[in-house]
């Protein structure tokens, strides 16, 4: 059950953009800014994610022989809480005109985190279920998160060439990644925590019971 949970947890991130066009234009409305900005729960949603993943972690190495594959996310994730701490508490916003270090490295783990799932679910893979279909989507999303990151940095380098990089000059690139690749792997996640069976405790060493004579 708790594996189950901290799957779900770990989804949260991969929503995020979502969350926010939800929360922001739809419930929140006209006091959303002042209550809850785009940083914000930005920062939220990698907060549950990091705790799913630690979770994570303590559960399945006591049952999954390769839960070390997950450890990647979890490091991505703790970057990713540092790094939107920083942007909070520098008084900026994540979506604003100018692009920093701290954007640079948002954006950088943001396209880190379609890989780093794939080994997650490399990690679960066999026990006892396959995980093919859902590496095969990670795949995908990996692909694309790459090509996205090169055009990204690609922007960043041309813009910063030219007196200092804005977000408009990778706006489409993020836009495209946050709203459609991010997602779709969150759903995985959200799916594999509906149908996930705990395996056997292969862990754990096996007791051989003394025979009678």
């Amino acid at each position: 059950m708790r594996i189950k949970i901290a799957l779900a947890l770990m989804s949260a991130i991969f929503m995020f953009y979502w969350a926010a066009a939800l929360i922001i234009s739809c419930i929140l409305r006209s006091i959303s800014v002042t209550i809850l900005s785009f940083g914000d729960l930005t920062e939220l949603m990698s907060i549950i994610s990091f705790f799913g993943s630690i979770l994570f972690l303590l559960e399945t190495r006591k049952v999954l022989p390769r839960w070390r594959l997950a450890i990647p996310l979890c490091i991505s994730l703790f970057v990713l809480v540092i790094v939107n701490f920083w942007i909070i508490f520098s008084g900026r916003e994540l979506l604003s005109d100018h692009i920093g270090i701290a954007e640079t490295l948002v954006m950088l783990f943001m396209a880190l985190l379609s890989p780093f799932s794939a080994l997650v679910f490399l990690s679960m893979d066999r026990h006892p279920d396959s995980m093919n279909a859902y590496l095969a989507v990670s795949s995908v999303a990996n692909m694309l998160s790459m090509l996205l990151l090169f055009f990204t940095l690609s922007g960043l380098s041309h813009a910063l060439s030219r007196g200092g990089p804005t977000f408009d000059a990778v706006v489409a690139f993020q836009a495209f990644y946050w709203l459609f690749v991010m997602p779709v792997i969150g759903i995985c996640f959200l799916v594999r925590a509906i149908t996930y069976r705990n395996p056997r405790n292969i862990q754990s060493p096996v007791t051989v019971k003394p025979t009678q004579n």
